[in-house]
C-alpha cells in the first residue's frame, strides 16, 4: 500500500521539479573587440576601453579585448570578420561610417566645447538612424584630442610659409592631402607606424598628431630647438567604437552604449588629451597671429566643402556647423 508522503514534504518536492524544469538564465552575449592603441595593451586607451567594457556588461554584452598597435590590421580584420567590434580613429572608419567619421573633417570641431556637444547629441535616440550605415554602427564616441601641426621651424607660422614645406600625410587620409595641396607644401605619404620617423629624422618639414605623439613617438627630437607646435587645432581626433553586424546585438545596446560614452567615459577620454597637452614644455607652442588663425579656417572651410559628399558627409558637416555657430556666431561662416 503506497504511503502518502506528509503535505509539507509534497510542496517542497513540486517547487523543486518547477525549479529545475526553467530554463538556465541567459549570461551577457560574448563579442571580441579589437582595440587600436599605438601603445598596445599597456596604453592609455586600451586601459579607457578595458574600464568602458567592465560598465558595458550592464547592457548584456561582454567584450573579449584584443590590443592592436597597427591601425590598417585591426581594421582589415574587422572588416574580414575576425573582431565583431573595433575602436578605430574616425579617419580610419570612413568605409565603415561616412557619417561619423566626417567629426574629423579639417576644422570642423574647433574645441572641446564644440566635441563634447556634437558628441551627446548623438548619443540621443533620436539620433540612432544616423549612427547605422549598412551593416555598421557606431556605439561609442570618444575625444581623441585636438590635432596639431608640428614643424622642425618655428618660422612656420602662417599659412603662406608652408609653401614648398613637406608634411608627412597619411595615405588613407584624402582630406589632408587636399588641405596640404591647397598650402601648396608637397605630401609626403606616411602611416601611422612611420610619419614620427620621417619628421624626427628630417625627412619631412612638418607633421600632424594630437599632443600625446610629442612624448608617446619622440615628435620633440623632430622639433629640436628651432621648431614647435601651431597652436591652431586643425582637426579632433576621435576614437569610436564600430561594431557588425549592427542588428545581432542586444536590443538598444547602440544607445546605451553612446550614452555611457557621452557622459561617464568623455571626461575620463578628454582628461588623457589635456594631460598631453599640458605637459609639452609652454616654449614649444608656437602662438598663430589672429589674422592668420582666419584664413586658417577660411581654407579649412573650402577643403571641406570640396570633399562633399565623399568622403564627408553633408549632414554630418550641416550639423557641426551649426554647433560651431552656437559656440561662437561671431564666426566669419556664421554671418555669410
Amino acid at each position: 500500500m503506497l504511503r502518502t508522503l506528509p503535505r509539507p514534504i509534497t510542496a517542497t518536492l513540486i517547487a523543486l521539479s518547477a525549479l529545475f524544469a526553467l530554463p538556465a538564465l541567459a549570461g551577457p552575449v560574448e563579442k571580441t573587440l579589437c582595440v587600436f592603441d599605438p601603445s598596445g595593451a599597456n596604453g592609455n586607451v586600451f586601459q579607457l576601453v578595458k574600464d568602458f567594457s567592465v560598465d558595458a556588461l550592464s547592457t548584456g554584452v561582454k567584450f573579449e579585448l584584443k590590443p592592436y598597435t597597427d591601425e590598417a590590421t585591426a581594421a582589415r580584420d574587422f572588416q574580414a570578420g575576425q573582431c565583431d567590434a573595433a575602436l578605430l580613429t574616425g579617419t580610419r572608419l570612413r568605409p565603415f561610417q561616412p557619417f561619423t567619421s566626417t567629426m574629423e573633417a579639417l576644422g570642423a570641431l574647433p574645441d572641446y566645447a564644440v566635441t563634447k556637444r556634437v558628441i551627446k547629441s548623438l548619443a540621443k535616440p533620436a539620433a540612432g538612424k544616423l549612427m547605422r550605415h549598412g551593416e555598421y554602427e557606431t556605439v561609442a564616441v570618444f575625444p581623441g584630442g585636438s590635432v596639431f601641426l608640428f614643424v622642425d621651424d618655428r618660422s612656420i607660422d602662417t599659412v603662406g610659409e608652408l609653401a614648398g614645406k613637406k608634411i608627412a600625410t597619411l595615405t588613407h587620409d584624402d582630406a589632408a592631402k587636399a588641405m596640404v595641396g591647397k598650402v601648396g607644401a608637397s605630401a609626403t605619404g606616411a602611416d601611422i607606424g612611420s610619419f614620427a620617423s620621417m619628421f624626427n629624422n628630417g625627412s619631412v618639414d612638418a607633421s600632424y598628431a594630437p599632443a600625446y605623439a610629442y612624448k608617446a613617438l619622440e615628435l620633440y627630437k623632430g622639433i629640436g630647438k628651432a621648431g614647435g607646435i601651431l597652436r591652431y587645432p586643425i582637426a579632433q581626433l576621435t576614437l569610436q567604437i564600430v561594431i557588425r553586424p549592427a542588428d545581432a546585438w542586444p536590443a538598444d545596446f547602440g544607445d546605451n552604449l553612446r550614452k555611457l560614452a557621452a557622459t561617464t567615459y568623455f571626461d575620463k577620454a578628454l582628461a588623457l588629451s589635456r594631460k598631453s597637452e599640458a605637459d609639452i614644455p609652454a616654449g614649444t607652442w608656437i602662438s598663430i597671429p589672429e589674422a592668420d588663425k582666419q584664413r586658417y579656417d577660411e581654407l579649412l572651410r573650402e577643403v571641406r566643402e570640396a570633399l562633399a559628399p565623399k568622403p564627408y558627409d553633408r549632414k554630418m558637416l550641416t550639423l557641426l556647423k551649426k554647433a560651431r555657430c552656437k559656440r561662437d556666431p561671431s564666426r566669419a561662416e556664421c554671418v555669410m
